[in-house]
């Protein structure tokens, strides 16, 4: 069987099965050992029986046993690191990374290169924090989840990537004791009653549900935020595409004065929400 073949093969049987067919190609060109350029150059070539092995195995745990594809290789990709993952983190997605991408953009037009303290809320993997670290040498870079298990990836995902950020367990703000010019969060959004995949089932509930509303870690954050954000400062915000305007509503609700922008993700959903304060926006 050529890797084509095989490629072919299990992405009907994916779709067959109700599942995504991209996640098995890229569960496959994973399983192959192979570099992206290398596994399109080898298409035509015959695969080994170890590779079929692997794939098979790997298409039970998705197909059968609903493990993401993330979790049965052991990471995902993420602005483009490699980002260790397991059951105890919420895997990052690709709009996270568009977070990342405005934020970075906001501080070059805000921050003008100064140095300034950055503050993830519930970090889990350390993705955002890890990323932002690099992409921006300037910014301090603090991150915090409740999960110790949690906090244990974002440590090793630290120490894969040689970042330099300050990882610390905490309930929100409940063990902050400074303040930040950015706090960036992208807090469990999707409401208890909510029904989900199998396979979402299968990363952390903690980083899943939102209450009932799926805004209660929102008013949480807004309401303390003021206690830890300098005089002009961001707060930038990841969010349930049906949620754009009660969230609107809820940051006016603790910050009247604030200045906000959201914007889309690549797939035209309503996902970022940027709060300025201090006049920051204003420029």
């Amino acid at each position: 069987m050529t890797l084509e073949q095989l490629v072919k093969t299990y992405e009907q049987k994916a779709i067959k099965d109700g599942k995504d067919a991209h996640a098995m190609r890229w569960l496959i060109t994973e399983l192959s050992g192979l570099s992206p350029s290398e596994f399109y150059m080898q298409l035509k070539e015959e695969v080994s029986t170890s590779i079929i092995t692997k794939v098979e195995t790997g298409y039970q745990a998705y197909v059968k046993d609903h493990i993401p594809v993330q979790h049965i290789v052991g990471y995902t990709y993420f602005y483009g690191y490699k980002f260790m993952v397991n059951e105890h983190v919420l895997i990052p997605r690709r709009e996270t990374e568009q977070l990342v991408e405005e934020t970075i953009l906001l501080y070059d037009k805000y921050f003008n290169q100064q140095p300034i303290d950055v503050l993830d809320l519930g970090t889990g993997s350390g993705a955002i924090a890890i990323t932002l670290s690099i992409e921006v040498p300037e910014m301090k870079v603090m991150a915090t989840d409740i999960s110790i298990k949690a906090l244990e990836v974002a440590r090793q995902n630290q120490l894969n990537l040689s970042s330099r950020v300050h990882f610390k367990q905490s309930d929100w703000f409940s063990d902050i004791d400074q303040t930040f010019d950015i706090i960036v969060a992208n807090p469990p959004y999707i409401p208890n009653d909510e029904p989900v995949e199998d396979i979402v089932l299968k990363e952390p509930k903690i980083a899943l549900f939102g209450g009932v509303s799926g805004l209660e870690p929102y008013e949480i954050i807004l309401k303390e935020a003021k206690n830890y954000l300098k005089e002009k400062s961001i707060i930038a915000f990841e969010h349930s595409m049906y949620q754009k305007d009660n969230l609107r509503n809820l940051i006016l609700k603790y910050f009247s004065d604030a200045k906000i922008i959201q914007l889309q993700d690549m797939q035209g959903k309503d996902r970022m929400t940027f709060v300025g304060l201090g006049g920051i926006f204003d420029a």
